[in-house]
């Protein structure tokens, strides 16, 4: 077997397979795979950028989540449980996350008024600051990776996408996927 060289090659090798295989119209797969190359790269690059704050993405979109909750007026915080629904990532992975952001002192658990077994997580006032003072960053950063696409294209883009995860979010309800049903994030 040769070696791929290129991600145009490898592209080039992957719609041949597919004809191969009788897929008849292709640009449902190239779209799929566009639309999820584009996300990892905007994650890749988001991710780098805010290692300078001592963030990694995901533990930052935990900040903002709180953040946001906070900015609506619950002070009391959310249960960890809700935060893995809402950043559909698994309960371990959440607890691992809220570990390091608790050691940070980025956040806080209190028991929960309502059933003294569980926890709610909130931003401590550090967590508050850290995140008023990176989302600027975060969205320069953003702003930058999305240089190429005009105003106009972003608002287009926007748009679309909007329609399409309108139209996930009613397959996922037919495909009964709990985790994905509290939030068309």
């Amino acid at each position: 077997m040769k070696p791929v060289n290129t991600p145009a090659q490898y592209e080039k090798e992957l719609l041949d397979s597919l004809l191969f295989a009788n897929a008849e119209d292709l640009r449902q797969f190239g779209l799929m795979r566009a639309l999820i190359a584009s996300a990892h790269m905007l994650e890749v690059i988001a991710d780098h950028d805010l290692q300078k704050t001592g963030l990694s993405l995901p533990r930052m979109r935990l900040l903002v989540r709180l953040y946001i909750e906070e900015k609506r007026g619950n002070k009391n915080g959310i249960s960890p449980s809700i935060l893995s629904r809402h950043q559909h990532i698994s309960k371990n992975t959440i607890s691992s996350l809220l570990a390091s952001l608790e050691e940070r002192q980025l956040i806080e658990r209190t028991l929960s008024s309502e059933d003294k077994r569980s926890f709610k997580i909130r931003l401590t006032r550090a967590g508050y600051q850290l995140v008023q003072a990176t989302l600027p960053l975060h969205n320069a950063s953003l702003r930058q990776s999305l240089a190429a696409l005009t105003v106009d294209d972003q608002k287009s883009l926007l748009k679309i996408l909007s329609k399409l995860r309108e139209s996930l979010v009613q397959r996922i309800g037919e495909c009964e996927l709990d985790s994905y049903k509290t939030s068309a994030t």
